[in-house]
């Protein structure tokens, strides 16, 4: 039997790009994880008042897509991310989880926590 490790790591964006002293924190960096184990991703706003944050996957070869998105509390989730994919969001807008289940090889890739101004993402 053998096993196969997965790598997932993250990296913070923020919008408008001009924003003066705005952070994006995200733990961990990097997360190595087994096929069929479920790992926790965290990010957190610093200095802002964004009411909107997003979490994006881009894999190793392929381009950026949108995950899931809240505007308030409860997350709206992109096709395709229905299941398998948990965000979560605190109410002061600040705190942001993502919780991927049941990880498999083409969940392997990078991951982005991105805040923004508004109150829709379309």
């Amino acid at each position: 039997m053998s096993l196969s490790f997965l790598t997932v790591s993250l990296v913070s964006i923020l919008w408008p790009c001009l924003s003066l002293g705005a952070l994006v924190t995200q733990w961990p960096g990097t997360v190595t994880a087994r096929e069929g184990e479920t790992v926790s991703l965290n990010c957190y706003q610093n200095d802002t008042d964004y009411q909107v944050m997003l979490w994006y996957f881009q894999p190793h070869h392929g381009g950026l897509t949108l995950i899931a998105y809240a505007v308030v509390t409860t997350p709206t989730y992109e096709k395709g991310f229905e299941s398998g994919y948990n965000m979560t969001k605190t109410t002061d807008d600040k705190e942001s989880s993502l919780k991927i289940s049941n990880l498999n090889p083409t969940q392997e890739g990078v991951y982005y926590c991105a805040a923004r101004e508004g109150h829709s993402v379309r």
